[in-house]
């Protein structure tokens, strides 16, 4: 009878630790949204060449989701590429990482943007074209 008792107490046990631990963790933000939502949408970017110079241009980066990974998005126009060609960064709560990629034959790109603000970013990045290799800052603010 003793034997009975700690069958069926071990039987619970193990039914209620295989109901816990089937629990799915979604990647989103404590709000219920996605982390990924802040980042999206037009940005213009206000670059400088080297931590020096004051010669810098202004360009527009459009950041949209990857339908293809849920924790990236991509950055139409990143590094001034061209309308036609899309960098793809890595989201976490506050950052955006673009590891290190070709956006056209000899045009390597990699960096990394913080949101700075509601509407700003800070970005710094390495551009590689044509045997020479450059670094940027920039500031990005929401159109």
């Amino acid at each position: 009878m003793k034997s009975g008792k700690i069958s069926i107490w071990a039987l619970f046990f193990l039914v209620a630790l295989a109901f816990t631990s089937c629990v799915i963790d979604e990647d989103t933000d404590p709000d219920g949204g996605d982390v990924r939502d802040k980042f999206t949408g037009s940005w213009r970017f206000t670059e400088t060449e080297g931590f020096k110079s004051d010669l810098g241009i202004s360009y527009t980066v459009t950041i949209t989701y990857d339908p293809g990974n849920s924790s990236q998005v991509l950055l139409r126009n990143f590094a001034n590429a061209g309308g036609n060609y899309s960098a793809y960064g890595i989201v976490t709560s506050n950052r955006i990482t673009v590891p290190a990629q070709e956006l056209a034959p000899g045009f390597l790109v990699s960096g990394s943007g913080s949101s700075s603000g509601q509407d700003l970013m800070d970005w710094d990045y390495t551009i590689a074209a044509g045997g020479d290799q450059n670094y940027y800052t920039a500031t990005a603010s929401r159109q």
